[in-house]
């Protein structure tokens, strides 16, 4: 809906001051749709086999009219390919050359060639080896830090979210149950779908201690959800609910303070009562000799974070 491919049903898409939700894709301006980009999940889908790397990005200049002549694309293409850590020489290489992260990272390259205002980064590390994830997620760290660019990162890898993320969106069969910032979303109280979520996190730290929670019921389908709560077909908690509230009517959004909003009916006494999902087991590190201090995580309500890298310690470009 954003990037103008689908019409949203209701509400509207402002970018700036400017309404775009009225304006289809073909009717957009140049600024509008240069402003809005994505990195898509599939890389080796993204880019035209029988074109190089170079002439590539250089194409995508010329449609966002960056640059007068062919000597300034040229250069701008070239300070792409620095901008996302590969070699200049890639210029001439064609993507079947090109490993799955490198392939990534000209589709971020792409991205970023008309100084995107937005990029939706649409699962952007799940089609890659674990080895290059990592570098790939850093990579798109730095240069939204740099170009201060809102990115919206897609993932169903909360390890991935908690680590890049300053806020988060939970979304169950088109509805959005719970938003706020990080730290919040991964602290309790919690939308039931969320703790459910963060309990199917894998952590193989043994100091860590998480809480297990089995879904059950059918997924229901999203072209037809059920009646009242999206996630009423599913959730452990309904039985808290007098009336029957959860199958018959759609929850109120509920502030749970700071801007930490829940769609759900479960009492103020019932989510104050909630147990931290994921939490360091202390007494077990110390056991272990793992120092109290050790860098099990970048916040509360997890302790599964990948560590930052090293300052200095550049990403490996695959």
């Amino acid at each position: 809906v954003l990037l103008g491919l689908e019409t949203a049903s209701s509400g509207s898409v402002t970018l700036g001051n400017k309404e775009i939700q009225s304006t289809g894709i073909e009717n957009r301006s140049v600024e509008t749709v240069s402003s809005i980009q994505m990195v898509f999940q599939n890389p080796f889908d993204t880019l035209n086999p029988s074109h190089s790397v170079g002439s590539q990005i250089i194409r995508t200049l010329e449609k966002f009219n960056v640059g007068k002549t062919v000597a300034e694309r040229r250069k701008r293409m070239l300070e792409l390919l620095d901008l996302v850590k590969l070699p200049r020489a890639f210029e001439t290489r064609k993507p079947r050359q090109l490993s799955g992260g490198q392939k990534q990272r000209i589709g971020v390259a792409r991205a970023f060639a008309g100084d995107a205002r937005v990029v939706v980064a649409d699962e952007p590390v799940s089609a890659l080896d674990v080895s290059v994830q990592a570098a790939v997620t850093e990579l798109l760290m730095d240069i939204q830090r740099k170009n201060k660019t809102t990115m919206l990162f897609i993932s169903h890898d909360l390890s991935v979210v908690r680590y890049i993320a300053d806020r988060v969106v939970v979304m169950y069969l088109g509805y959005i149950v719970e938003q706020g910032t990080t730290d919040q979303i991964f602290s309790p109280p919690y939308h039931p779908y969320t703790e459910a979520l963060l309990s199917a996190i894998p952590i193989a730290d043994t100091s860590v201690v998480k809480k297990h929670i089995v879904l059950e019921g059918d997924i229901p389908s999203a072209m037809n959800p059920p009646t009242g709560c999206p996630f009423q077909t599913r959730c452990g908690y309904k039985k808290l609910v007098p009336d029957n509230l959860c199958e018959t009517k759609v929850p109120p959004v509920k502030n749970l303070g700071d801007g930490h909003m829940s769609l759900c009916w479960l009492a103020d006494d019932v989510l104050a009562k909630m147990d931290q999902v994921i939490k360091f087991d202390k007494e077990h590190a110390a056991h272990e000799g793992v120092p109290e201090d050790a860098p099990h995580g970048t916040g509360p309500g997890f302790a599964g974070s990948p560590p930052k890298r090293p300052s200095g310690k550049k990403p490996s470009p695959n």
